[in-house]
């Protein structure tokens, strides 16, 4: 079965964040587990990577579909005893890096993917063990029009 452009991009943004591991230069294990649009995650899941794709905008220009779509990318890490705002912006970083590196096959199928904004999720409770951060990335990518399934 054919997978349309969008759908390729956003299995290659899902599967990037796997080599988000200090193994790999990293300076969080993030990538041990990477879920796409998955809501709920359990205490066993953390540390974890959760991308969101969002809607897209498209606009017709010399017979082709020009697109631009926000892809949202959640990384959750326990933070011990480390203050939880130094593991968000390690998180944070780690994302950026991984997700907008020029030489990251995902580049290979976008026209642009840029960090657009994010930070810290919010802040940990009294109790909590786990801190989290949210990014979004703008993705520009196009195919030809009617053909969704071909660049």
């Amino acid at each position: 079965m054919a997978e349309t452009i969008r759908e390729q991009i956003i299995s290659a943004i899902t599967a990037r964040p796997n080599t988000i591991l200090t193994a790999n230069g990293y300076n969080t294990e993030c990538g041990q587990g990477v879920k796409r649009a998955i809501k709920d995650l359990e205490s066993d899941d953390i540390p974890a990577v959760v991308v969101w794709p969002q809607p897209e905008e498209a606009e017709r220009r010399s017979g082709r579909n020009i697109c631009t779509t926000q892809v949202k990318v959640e990384t959750y890490a326990a933070f011990g005893l480390v203050n939880p705002s130094v593991i968000q912006e390690q998180m944070l970083g780690d994302l950026i890096k991984c997700l907008t590196d020029p030489a990251a096959p995902v580049t290979l199928l976008v026209d642009d993917i840029y960090y657009k904004e994010g930070g810290p999720a919010s802040q940990p409770e009294a109790g909590e063990t786990t801190t989290a951060v949210a990014a979004t990335f703008e993705v520009k990518y196009s195919y030809k029009i009617g053909n969704p399934y071909e660049q």
